[in-house]
């Protein structure tokens, strides 16, 4: 199975691995830095070697395959170097981190148990909850950035680690997640929202976008 040293140290930018498989225009390394799409966290962008990594995807065995531009100069057995386009990454981090972080104080502002996590996704703009509650969010909404932003000011370690195969994820003493992405060491990092903006998506369903500074 493929090493996965996203999840040893988030913050690699670079690498060496070596190429163990070649299927078409795709790759698998004995190793990697960049991150498969999975868990609403899209997939790293970079290169190796200097070809663009047009797609990352994780197969059934957990083995990480890297989708690149130019397969035709790769061969099994090459040493190759491998790096991620750090900015794309750490906006992600910051964004998935954010994320959690929203959960914990969505908790404390509607009351824990009374709203329901129903979708959620990312990108490098913005971070995405789709949830069910019976009032209209914007009531809630200044409370949400105020509590938000206190917390990132005061910052809190985020820790990590794995029970079985299961992956867990606590911004410091709060709830308890589940969850395969890469994330920040410190919700200092993650940065104030500039902007939250909620709209209606359905019958007693509402969805929260968040943008960072």
């Amino acid at each position: 199975m493929t090493r996965k040293l996203y999840y040893e140290d988030p913050y690699l930018k670079e690498a060496k691995a070596k190429v163990v498989e070649i299927r078409d225009n795709d790759l698998l390394l004995d190793q990697t830095i960049f991150y498969p799409t999975g868990g609403g966290q899209p997939h790293d962008r970079g290169t190796i070697n200097g070809v663009e990594v047009l797609d990352v995807y994780k197969d059934e065995q957990g083995n990480v395959w890297h989708v690149v531009k130019e397969p035709e100069k790769f061969k099994v057995g090459d040493e190759v170097e491998l790096k991620i386009d750090w900015d794309y990454r750490y906006r992600l981090m910051r964004i998935h981190t954010g994320l959690h972080l929203l959960e914990h104080v969505l908790n404390e502002v509607l009351g824990e148990g009374k709203w329901q996590l129903v979708g959620s996704g990312m990108s490098v703009e913005k971070g995405r909850y789709d949830i069910a509650y019976p009032e209209n969010l914007n009531k809630y909404k200044d409370q949400i950035i105020e509590l938000f932003n206190k917390y990132v000011d005061e910052g809190g370690e985020v820790k990590i680690w794995w029970e079985g195969e299961t992956r867990y994820t606590q911004i410091r003493d709060f709830e308890v997640i589940p969850c395969g992405g890469t994330h920040v060491r410190d919700i200092k990092e993650v940065g104030h929202i500039k902007k939250l903006k909620r709209s209606s998506i359905g019958r007693g369903k509402q969805r929260l976008e968040m943008w960072l500074e």
